[in-house]
């Protein structure tokens, strides 16, 4: 709603309110709830709070609150027709795409509970969770393209910020946005193998926390997996699922054909 009308403002008064859903102390929201996104983030965090020790509520409400904001990052840009460079866009899609919130969920389970807090900043699960979050999010461009670029005429995508960076077409950025992805695999395979054991030896980590440390990294797996899985079976992203949703497209888009969203934004054809 915000990119679509350029309401910077708006969008970061909607988002203050979004946060004022979530006190640490439990009490309640700053303000009172008025929107239906606004009482179902405050009913769901009233019932989430009991169920955390304060350290991981702070965690993941530090988490919830990078998500929101990026997401004003993105109106910002959509509002300037502003097409962001790869390393600024590659990490904030992770905010974006809401990785953090999603992965510390991950760490909230009773089997990775026993690691360290500060294990998990280290540098070597930095790494970890950063390969797997670039996968999640180059494997949602990659799915998402046609829907939010050749439809929607969005341009925070990874093929459209490589596109433009490189000035190339859509085949030659899918190149080298699929062969970003198996490298980011790859990397996350070698730091689970090699990187994850050396870690638990250097700090002499007992057999709980090498548990919960390898059940984290499980989860991780599982994580991807599920991402992947939903892609391939959402009614989200197929040309027939787009048309059949088009009620809330721009007729313009769709009666011009695809690429005419994407050109608008100075595209290289």
């Amino acid at each position: 709603m915000f990119g679509r009308s350029g309401n910077i403002s708006g969008a970061k008064a909607a988002t203050a309110r979004l946060v004022s859903m979530m006190p640490l102390d439990g009490t309640g929201p700053a303000v009172a709830p008025v929107t239906v996104m606004e009482r179902a983030l405050g009913d769901l965090w009233k019932r989430t709070v009991p169920t955390l020790p304060a350290a991981g509520l702070a965690g993941f409400r530090a988490a919830m609150v990078s998500m929101l904001e990026s997401w004003v990052w993105e109106v910002e840009n959509q509002f300037h027709h502003r097409v962001p460079d790869p390393v600024d866009y590659a990490e904030m899609r992770r905010r974006t795409f809401g990785s953090e919130m999603t992965m510390y969920m991950c760490r909230l389970g009773e089997s990775a509970r026993g690691v360290p807090e500060d294990v998990y900043r280290s540098g070597t699960l930095r790494s970890l969770e950063n390969a797997a979050a670039d996968v999640a999010c180059l494997m949602n461009d990659i799915f998402s393209y046609q829907k939010e670029v050749e439809f929607e005429g969005d341009m925070h995508n990874h093929l459209v910020v490589t596109r433009n960076f490189f000035g190339i077409g859509y085949p030659e950025a899918l190149r080298i946005c699929h062969s970003l992805m198996e490298r980011r695999v790859e990397e996350f395979r070698h730091i689970v193998a090699d990187q994850l054991p050396r870690l638990c030896e250097d700090r002499k980590l007992d057999d709980a926390a090498r548990a919960g440390l390898d059940a984290y990294a499980g989860e991780l797996q599982d994580w991807l997996a599920g991402i992947l899985n939903w892609h391939l079976k959402a009614k989200r992203y197929g040309e027939d699922d787009l048309r059949r949703q088009g009620d809330g497209l721009s007729s313009a888009v769709l009666s011009s054909g695809f690429g005419m969203a994407a050109a608008r934004i100075g595209l290289p054809a």
